[in-house]
């Protein structure tokens, strides 16, 4: 019987090659100089790994211990919020889709002090955006919002 394990290592090992295959068709550049295919073909390399590492796991039989699954609404919650930026970042622009997702993921945990809940929507979406537009100089996706707040 094939276990649930070595389906799913199989599966991401699969998902993994075709990352990497589909990187190497980009410039892989090197890793003083990265191109467009450098960090897909590591991720792609990176789960082929952590793959293949469940499926031996699962052969030697180590793999057989099961742990409960836990509460499933966290990580809904972090996909809804990550939807919600992609969904918000192109009408509402980079800062303000930050925030509302700053303040889903701070609901996912459970943060309670008021002040580090109002410092965090103040400081990630800016920070981030200083970090990325201004040091970084990747174009990101700007609203009316944005043009308010100066950025």
């Amino acid at each position: 019987m094939v276990s649930a394990n070595r389906i799913a290592g199989s599966l991401f090992f699969l998902l993994g090659l075709g990352a990497t295959v589909g990187a190497v068709r980009l410039d892989l550049g090197t890793p003083s100089e990265p191109q467009a295919g450098f960090f897909p073909f590591l991720g792609g390399a990176a789960l082929m790994t952590l793959s293949a590492i469940l499926v031996v796991q699962d052969l030697r039989g180590r793999s057989d211990r099961t742990e409960s699954f836990g509460n499933i609404r966290p990580p809904l919650l972090a996909l809804a919020g990550l939807t919600a930026f992609i969904a918000a970042a192109g009408p509402l622009g980079y800062v303000p889709a930050m925030a509302i997702l700053t303040v889903i993921l701070l609901f996912v945990f459970e943060v309670r002090q008021v002040w580090a809940f109002v410092v965090a929507v103040l400081v990630v979406p800016t920070g981030t955006y200083i970090l990325f537009d201004w040091f970084l100089g990747v174009p990101l996706p700007s609203g009316p919002v944005d043009g308010w707040l100066g950025l």
